[in-house]
């Protein structure tokens, strides 16, 4: 058998490039949800191709990714999945339920191509003072 056997099924591996601050303006690219292979941690991801950028680090045609993982609190990332996908639909929080999720992050990848404004900016977490990055999203009517 050749070294390169299976090399037909599987993709490229793409380095993550997280949102940093600045304004975007992105097409969703996928959507996935999964649990970290040294933690079991549960996240939520969203792959984004930028189509403009006022940050110099980012291009047009370059991929970033929002990611959100369940963390001690497990509200805030539910909250913060709700809102994204709540304004990526353009529907009403209360209309995200558990079903439209999974649906969302299946096969189909009903959100795929829809373009978003972004607004990242740091922001302080209150108690240990760490810097992170957070993100506003804008749903781009077509």
């Amino acid at each position: 058998m050749s070294m390169f056997a299976g090399i037909a099924e599987v993709d490229v591996k793409k380095k993550n490039r997280y949102i940093e601050p600045g304004n975007y303006v992105v097409e969703i690219s996928a959507v996935k949800s999964g649990t970290k292979n040294q933690t079991a941690q549960p996240y939520f991801v969203a792959e984004l191709d930028i189509i403009e950028s006022d940050n110099p680090d980012f291009e047009p045609g370059d991929t970033v990714t929002w990611m959100t993982m369940v963390h001690q609190y497990r509200r805030y990332f539910l909250e913060q999945v709700k809102g994204f996908v709540a304004t990526t639909m353009d529907a009403h929080p209360e209309e995200v339920t558990e079903e439209v999720m999974e649906y969302v992050v299946g096969e189909d990848q009903p959100l795929v191509g829809k373009k978003l404004s972004v607004r990242a900016f740091l922001g302080t977490n209150q108690k240990t003072g760490k810097t992170y990055c957070e993100s506003e999203f804008r749903l781009i009517s077509e």
